[in-house]
């Protein structure tokens, strides 16, 4: 995370406690405060474990997890084990619905799945390990970074406005309560630019199984945390790109 959102997210995060603050000692009116403590929704953002590299033919385009995969999730579930959630939301693709099946056996949850939070990759033949396109040089990576999203038949503005669409369905749904979203890191950079007024969709690169938490109010909604993993301290990560032959 570059410097500049390292300040707009601890900046964002004093602005909420400020806030909260005002309301416990009486200096925010009291309505306000009311409103925003019964009705705002908390969500916890998660992205998908690590999808297996290993997929062949059409499991490919929508790989199931990894064994390492299978592990980031479990230490996720078990973290998360500790809060109350009203509902559990996920990607339709497979490597979401795998995370999200480790992790709703732990909080009570059974997953429900929404089309409009699968990934912008959701219509392609394969999926593309983006840290392998960025070590090949690979020309998709390049236009990615330029929000250049035509390689997989969409564009920012239009996945945008879908990705932020869902999460104002889910959000009118759950007034008050705290709800997990299981998803992708394309699908939280979407919604968190949004909400912070990122003018580009990449805004930070969340790890697998790390999660954001998003207060949203009727009047405001704030970002309090970005990319959480304390589930994955001393765990191996196990990122590492693959180069291709003459790359």
């Amino acid at each position: 995370m570059d410097g500049h959102l390292r300040t707009l997210s601890f900046t964002l995060w004093v602005e909420h406690r400020v806030i909260e603050s005002m309301c416990l000692e009486r200096r925010s009116p009291p309505a306000r405060c009311d409103v925003e403590r019964n009705d705002s929704v908390e969500l916890v953002l998660v992205r998908h474990a690590e999808p297996d590299r290993a997929a062949a033919g059409p499991a490919r385009a929508n790989p199931g997890l990894s064994d390492r995969g299978r592990e980031q999730a479990a230490r996720a579930a078990d973290y998360l084990a500790a809060e109350d959630f009203a509902a559990l939301y996920t990607s339709p693709l497979i490597r979401a619905v795998d995370t999200a099946d480790i992790i709703g056996k732990a909080v009570g949850l059974t997953p429900v799945t929404r089309a409009d939070l699968a990934e912008f990759d959701r219509d392609a033949v394969e999926y593309l390990h983006f840290e392998d396109l960025r070590v090949n040089n690979d020309p998709r990576y390049e236009a990615f970074l330029r929000d250049d999203l035509s390689a997989w038949g969409t564009d920012v503005p239009s996945f945008r406005k879908r990705v932020t669409a869902e999460f104002d369905r889910i959000i009118d749904a759950h007034p008050g309560e705290r709800v997990l979203v299981v998803s992708h890191g394309g699908v939280a950079n979407a919604f968190i630019g949004g909400l912070v007024g990122a003018s580009r969709l990449t805004i930070h690169e969340p790890g697998y199984t790390g999660f954001a938490r998003i207060r949203a109010g009727r009047t405001r909604r704030t970002l309090v945390s970005l990319n959480e993993t304390p589930h994955l301290r001393g765990f191996d990560l196990g990122i590492r790109a693959v180069r291709t032959q003459g790359a």
